[in-house]
């Protein structure tokens, strides 16, 4: 029979197992008795929520603390401010703690929490949902002496300790990858948003900038519509300068905030109205007006300035260029920064004619019949029209941009030379639109535009004119002939006034045969750069067509330094031969650099070859 001290043993420890089954089944483990486990190395500190769940974050450190909420117009602060959270620091804040990396841990009892920085007065993040329920609560503390290797990142980076304060957490201290002290330094005043404006680009519609320089405004009709001037003129803006802006507006900062009612008002001048941007969103029509005040004294770097949304906050903004910051001087806040100032936008591809009217020359006419080539009309012949000149010409259009804005209501266009205009550009598209620029020189050489029918003048560089070819031949086809290698019979090449080197090919063999004065060269010549010099000559472009009566050409080519004779079959309309053709090129040195003069047989129009091309032409031929 068993005793009593058996029996009562016996019930105690059924009742202890009792008592700790339902400690289980209520909270599902031990940590309220044996304490969590700690996190293995490798491991996140805090892997139970997500970012969209932190609705709350509480943030102290010596002696300073702060509380913000998420609210429908982004993370405000209750307290110490009453103003909006640095959205930035608010993401840090959750990334790096959802982040948080074990590198390596220790006991809480065997760690020094001043070495470590975990000691009263550290840094203490608290992150809580909707419900106020906390999500994390930990001591941020000091930078440690290791560094950790981080996926993605090119070198180590910093490591922090981190005592997590969440219950039953308390017992262990981390050593975590990562590291955002500097968020918290000098009383949490980095938390504070120092940006005046805070808004998403795509959703801005509205634009409005009083200024020294006018009142003018901005918009646009949706997120994907080009930005226009819609005040005091309808002006296309340019995209670079619209870019400067959004961007500048958006990364503007100020030196420091402070509150309202602690900061002394700024010198009032009844005289003088503080500049204002003002941006709107769409679908709203409340603007968020930022006020600059003027500066007590043109030696001031800094002025100050208020935002209509955040009424307890006074901004202090940089005005004067800086190295490595967005001052007000960088933001293009006048009409014609704004602007666009490219000539014109064509739409290069509805094009039809090109018209070229020089002041002391015979018009130009180039068109095309997609999908023929672009044509003119040289010395009452049809032919194709230079490629390269053509590209030329639309690219000084589209691209280049005026250099100042003389005016937008000139009725008068005599002070620029506008009234007998030295060259008349006009462009014709598929739909019969015209567009027509006109450019003048003034009386000190200036160069000036206006396009036909607006009020505008523009002032642009004066390279511009040199840009555009004006005189027929130049907009002769670059490429000088067509060489045929089927019908090729040989070459008859002569170096600097020196004997002959005749050249002798057969197509079907694809060989060639070399002979001088008289003796077979065959042997010597190498086939491979004969026929790299064909193939130079087959597409031969000229880099520029000269005037027939250019003195310095012609003295040039008088003695020829290499000179080029293609002996050919000629065909007939049925393809059958039809007799043999030689045609002569000849190159001299000219005077630009970089190019040599030549000439094609009879051709009164000399040209410029560039010396690179003339350079494989005139390469040697034989071995020594």
């Amino acid at each position: 029979m068993r005793s009593l001290g058996f029996t009562v043993a016996l019930g105690l420890a059924a009742a202890l197992l009792g008592f700790v089954a339902a400690w289980q089944w209520r909270l599902g483990n031990f940590d309220a008795l044996l304490g969590t486990p700690p996190v293995a190395v490798g491991q996140r500190v805090y892997d139970s929520f997500t970012p969209a769940e932190v609705k709350h974050i509480r943030v102290s450190s010596g002696g300073a603390s702060a509380g913000f909420s998420l609210r429908e117009n982004g993370w405000q602060a209750a307290t110490p401010w009453e103003d909006r959270m640095d959205p930035r620091a608010a993401v840090a804040i959750i990334n790096f703690t959802l982040a948080m990396r074990v590198e390596d841990l220790a006991e809480a009892d065997d760690v020094d929490p001043s070495a470590a920085g975990l000691e009263d007065g550290s840094v203490k993040i608290r992150l809580e949902d909707a419900d106020r329920r906390p999500l994390a609560n930990y001591r941020l503390g000091r930078v440690s002496p290791w560094k950790a290797e981080v996926d993605g990142a090119e070198q180590a980076v910093a490591t922090v300790f981190i005592q997590p304060r969440d219950r039953h957490r308390k017992r262990h201290v981390y050593l975590c990858a990562g590291d955002i002290n500097p968020l918290f330094k000098d009383g949490l005043k980095f938390l504070r948003d120092h940006r005046p404006f805070y808004f998403n680009p795509v959703s801005l519609g509205k634009i409005r900038i009083r200024s020294q320089q006018g009142d003018l405004t901005l918009g646009r009709e949706t997120p994907q519509s080009p930005w226009r001037i819609v005040k005091p003129l309808d002006l296309p803006t340019d995209p670079a300068a619209m870019k400067k802006l959004l961007e500048g507006l958006f990364e503007l900062q100020a030196i420091r905030v402070s509150d309202r009612a602690a900061a002394s008002p700024p010198a009032e001048d009844a005289a003088v109205k503080p500049a204002q941007i003002a941006i709107t969103t769409f679908g709203s029509e409340v603007e968020t007006v930022l006020e600059i005040y003027p500066p007590e004294s043109p030696e001031n770097q800094e002025v100050r300035a208020t935002v209509s949304d955040r009424p307890n906050t006074r901004f202090e903004l940089p005005l004067k260029p800086e190295p490595g910051i967005v001052s007000l001087a960088d933001l293009p806040l006048a009409i014609n920064d704004l602007r666009d100032p490219t000539l014109t936008r064509l739409n290069v591809a509805s094009l039809r004619t090109i018209s070229i009217q020089p002041a002391t020359g015979a018009e130009i006419l180039i068109s095309r019949e997609p999908p023929q080539p672009w044509m003119t009309t040289i010395d009452g012949i049809p032919c194709e029209a230079n490629e390269e000149n053509l590209f030329a010409l639309l690219k000084a259009v589209t691209s280049s941009r005026a250099t100042g804005f003389e005016s937008d209501a000139a009725t008068d266009f005599t002070p620029w030379g506008l009234d007998r205009p030295v060259l008349t550009l006009r462009f014709l598209s598929r739909d019969n639109q015209v567009l027509e620029l006109r450019f003048g020189l003034d009386s000190r050489g200036g160069l000036f535009v206006n396009r036909a029918g607006t009020a505008t003048v523009m002032r642009v560089d004066e390279s511009f004119l040199a840009s555009i070819p004006v005189r027929p031949y130049e907009w002769r086809h670059s490429r000088l002939w067509s060489v045929d290698r089927v019908n090729l019979l040989g070459i008859m090449r002569v170096d600097d006034g020196g004997p002959p080197l005749v050249l002798k090919y057969q197509f079907n063999q694809e060989s060639w045969q070399a002979g001088q004065e008289g003796k077979d060269l065959t042997p010597r010549l190498d086939p491979a750069r004969a026929n790299f010099m064909l193939s130079v000559l087959e597409g031969l472009k000229v880099s520029r067509w000269l005037a027939a009566n250019d003195e310095q050409a012609l003295a040039a080519l008088a003695k020829p330094s290499l000179s080029l004779t293609v002996t050919e079959f000629t065909t007939d309309d049925e393809g059958e031969t039809a007799g043999i053709m030689d045609r002569t090129v000849v190159f001299a040195p000219a005077g630009t650099p970089g190019f040599f003069f030549g000439r094609l047989g009879e051709d009164p129009h000399p040209f410029l070859l560039d010396a690179e091309t003339y350079g494989k032409l005139a390469a040697g031929l034989l071995e020594r």
